[in-house]
């Protein structure tokens, strides 16, 4: 969506913030969040990325949200944040890959996406 980039790095730094109180889950899953969250993930700012990564955690605790944050292409994105992401962003990143890697199905794309 249209903003600029920093108006895009605190919508994600608030999505985090929402997706953290389960009642508004379903809201924000609602606004299809991962494919905007994604879109920040591939060409935002670092604090954008880091941040999107964030949102994308709070997201991923639902298990049913992971098959679609994978189908939105969130997963080499996040290993790329792993590998060159600020501290920050890659600690995000490495815990979204890790609640990724608690469905048996989502452990071959991680492999394969090079996470390990």
């Amino acid at each position: 969506r249209a903003g600029t980039e920093q108006s895009k790095q605190n919508a994600a730094d608030a999505i985090a913030e929402l997706a953290s109180d389960p009642p508004n889950y379903t809201r924000i899953m609602g606004e299809d969040a991962p494919p905007l969250l994604v879109a920040l993930l591939r060409a935002g700012t670092e604090e954008g990325k880091t941040n999107a990564a964030d949102a994308i955690g709070w997201l991923a605790k639902e298990k049913p949200t992971r098959a679609l944050i994978l189908e939105a292409g969130a997963l080499p994105l996040l290993v790329a944040l792993l590998r060159a992401g600020t501290e920050e962003g890659k600690a995000n990143a490495a815990e979204v890959i890790g609640m990724l890697a608690d469905d048996e199905s989502t452990r071959a794309p991680i492999l394969e996406a090079g996470a390990l």
